[in-house]
């Protein structure tokens, strides 16, 4: 495993890093697809918890057999926890959303994020351009042809992807104006530390506010979880790190619009694991929405590789 992460971080080509990226959401769809499988059997910060856990274990450990003690330090941890903070909410809300909420249209509303991306680069005085708000529009025309036809019938929590989707802007917009001399790993581990710190004082506060009986996979405290269940824990915490480990290498071996492009590939790795799963398989409403909202973040990722 060490060995795996050693090649990874420091070796490689731009065809490699491109192939990390689409490996890194094939993995991260798959584990979404699991914690909503799973959500009847777990609470959401309890299984925030044991995953975050695993994976700053797996982090800090590999980290320090690499590169040392030294490897562990921010050089800015206000914006560094500013970025966590941000990336925490952002799964959060989108794995509040998962019980409910059919999985490829969770994926739909949350790759919104480059409409988020665009107005608040804009509010902060960056040029977005035509090609941007081309991008933009793209993205909310994909959304309303996915959602659209269903609406009347969509749940309220179909709101927290979209929540998830501005999170994940703000944390881009602080990573690549407030964290661009940190390393992946630092960044990566101080993620985790937040959201296990998260999860901890929301099991704390609703221990302390005991909800009903019923309380449902977003209010459960801590669910009796069988040895299946910590398996997969455990492989979620495993994945984690995994999926942090080959962002890194991508964004350190190919360009980031290049990298931008290959993101989008979650959309269909979500939609394939929502046939695998739940045997939902999208409507063709759901497919051109898809598609075009894969082709707003492409236009939006070069974008915003402009100088």
């Amino acid at each position: 495993m060490l060995a795996f992460f050693k090649a990874q971080l420091h070796t490689g080509t731009r065809l490699q890093g491109t192939a990390s990226i689409v490996l890194a959401v094939f993995l991260l769809s798959l584990s979404d697809a699991l914690v909503k499988d799973a959500g009847a059997r777990f609470g959401l910060a309890q299984i925030i918890l044991l995953r975050s856990l695993v994976a700053t274990v797996m982090i800090a450990a590999t980290l320090v057999v690499i590169g040392g003690p030294a490897a562990l330090r921010l050089r800015c941890s206000l914006w560094v926890w500013a970025r966590s903070l941000s990336l925490a909410a952002m799964w959060l809300c989108y794995y509040a959303a998962l019980p409910s909420t059919p999985f490829a249209l969770a994926a739909v509303c949350y790759y919104t994020s480059p409409i988020w991306m665009a107005l608040m680069t804009r509010i902060l005085g960056t040029h977005t351009g035509k090609k941007g708000w081309t991008a933009v529009t793209l993205s909310m025309a994909g959304a309303f042809l996915a959602v659209g036809p269903r609406m009347g019938a969509l749940p309220v929590t179909l709101f927290l992807p979209l929540a998830a989707a501005a999170f994940y802007a703000l944390a881009g917009v602080i990573t690549w104006n407030r964290c661009q001399k940190e390393t992946a790993g630092a960044l990566a581990l101080n993620l985790n530390l937040c959201l296990g710190l998260l999860a901890s004082g929301g099991i704390l506060a609703l221990a302390i506010m005991h909800p009903s009986e019923n309380q449902g996979f977003v209010f459960a405290i801590w669910p009796d979880l069988r040895g299946a269940d910590w398996g997969l824990a455990i492989i979620l915490g495993c994945l984690l790190a995994v999926i942090t480990t080959l962002v890194a290498r991508a964004y350190r071996l190919a360009p980031t619009p290049l990298i931008g492009v290959f993101d989008t590939a979650y959309l269909g790795f979500a939609a394939f694991w929502s046939v695998v799963f739940f045997d939902a398989v999208p409507t063709t409403p759901e497919g051109i929405g898809i598609a075009l909202i894969a082709l707003g973040a492409i236009m939006m990722s070069f974008q915003r590789g402009r100088p």
